[in-house]
């Protein structure tokens, strides 16, 4: 929760991070010979200016965000393995710090807890390690500084282990597709938007899977090729291709010794849900073309049916969508007064706004 204090003008928030991360924290506060609050405030801005600086995939993020670390306790009864950290930043700092850091698909500040993401965290994490290593039982060599792309890499063989048969059965196909294209025919392209969108959009989220994240980083993110596999997953070339769908079609021993330390749950619900997410996300662009798409002038009223859910959309004769050209992020007066006057309705495009 975000609240602004009056007097000083920050915003104050909370994260919670491990004890060893509190221990760096307050090495650098005694080094600075400055406050808890203005220790953390020049390490955050310092942070999201260096991020911000680098391009998107090779941005920071702390091994521990992967594999969310510490995990939030399954029953109330449980045991914390954190302790809270108050923030008092500017909020604009607390948001480009948000937008820096790590998102893992399927992740959103506000949802059940499996699904929840760590952005801020990850900010505060990234920025102290950077500045004071730190570790502790679990992080014990573990690489703790990895690049977003390798991280998002990393999560994928993690998704690719714990996939269920809906997901399987459309990644497969979607493998069966470029294969097809490789070798001069044409691939679907829904069913390529349909794994892509499943990957980076829809994502399901369990304690298994992090689980098995942990398991991945610890065979490769440990030791003295730690780095080099860094790479790996990084640059995700033809090795790195092989590894993932070895992954994915792992034999029954295989994935066994990934999934060391889950439990057997059957997560065909949440990716079968998944797989249902991924088909709405797609359906949505479609919808969004073909709003688009109506022959100027035309009083004719097309439909068409948006699966899932399966419902019949009519677009009514006086209707008529268009996407007009943004000036600096934000609609041309002339739409944005006829907004104002509920002349026109706006709604947020993938690429923009439409009226």
């Amino acid at each position: 929760m975000l609240e602004i204090d009056r007097v000083s003008g920050y915003a104050e928030t909370n994260v919670r991070l491990p004890e060893c991360a509190h221990e760096a924290l307050g090495a650098i506060v005694a080094e600075r010979g400055t406050s808890r609050d203005e220790a953390l405030r020049q390490l955050l801005a310092a942070h999201v200016e260096v991020q911000e600086g680098r391009d998107p995939d090779d941005r920071l993020t702390h091994i521990s965000t992967v594999l969310r670390y510490p995990p939030p306790p399954r029953w109330r009864t449980d045991p914390r393995q954190d302790r809270p950290l108050r923030l008092r930043v500017a909020a604009d700092v607390l948001t480009r710090a948000r937008s820096v850091s790590l998102h893992l698909p399927g992740q959103y500040e506000r949802s059940h807890r499996d699904y929840q993401g760590r952005a801020l965290t990850d900010a505060v994490m990234t920025a102290i390690a950077v500045r004071e290593p730190f570790t502790d039982a679990f992080l014990d060599g573990l690489f703790p500084l990895l690049r977003q792309r390798a991280a998002l890499a990393l999560w994928r063989l993690a998704m690719a282990a714990t996939s269920t048969r809906p997901e399987r059965d459309l990644l497969s196909a979607a493998e069966d597709e470029r294969i097809l294209e490789s070798c001069g025919g044409a691939a679907d392209a829904h069913t390529l938007l349909l794994a892509r969108a499943l990957e980076e959009d829809a994502a399901w989220h369990s304690p298994q899977r992090f689980q098995v994240a942990q398991n991945i980083a610890r065979d490769l993110l440990t030791g003295t090729n730690a780095g080099a596999h860094e790479d790996l997953l990084y640059e995700q070339d033809d090795q790195w291709e092989e590894r993932y769908q070895d992954t994915l079609h792992a034999a029954d021993d295989h994935r066994a010794r990934l999934m060391e330390g889950s439990t057997a749950y059957d997560w065909s619900g949440r990716g079968g849900t998944a797989v249902w997410r991924a088909r709405r996300h797609v359906d949505l662009r479609y919808f969004e073309d073909w709003l688009l798409q109506r022959p100027a002038g035309s009083d004719s009223e097309p439909q068409r049916k948006l699966d899932p859910p399966g419902w019949q959309v009519q677009l009514p004769g006086p209707w008529h969508a268009r996407a007009p050209a943004l000036c600096d992020g934000a609609l041309p007066e002339l739409y944005a007064r006829w907004v104002a006057d509920g002349k026109v309705l706006c709604f947020p495009f993938r690429d923009g706004q439409a009226v």
